[in-house]
């Protein structure tokens, strides 16, 4: 139970609440869109979706992209 808790210790930064464009990234990479592709879909350059990412990443403490979509399934914003 103790490792459990150190490996998740409850929410971090979770608490904050993502602007819709940032959920709209969030939710076409985890459902496995490319920069390009997300890019394409919303209309913007990959570096504007590579700097939402990393936004994204860095307000929720998150260090990879399988964090992200673990955060993306959490918060519902993909429905598996």
């Amino acid at each position: 139970m103790q490792r459990a808790f150190i490996n998740n210790p409850g929410p971090r930064a979770r608490a904050k609440t993502l602007t819709p464009r940032q959920r709209e990234v969030v939710q076409l990479l985890a459902e496995g869109k490319s920069m390009k592709e997300v890019a394409d879909v919303l209309n913007v350059t990959p570096r504007t979706v590579a700097f939402h990412k990393y936004r994204i990443m860095e307000e929720l403490s998150l260090k990879t992209t399988a964090d992200l979509i673990q955060f993306a399934i959490k918060s519902r914003i993909l429905v598996t």
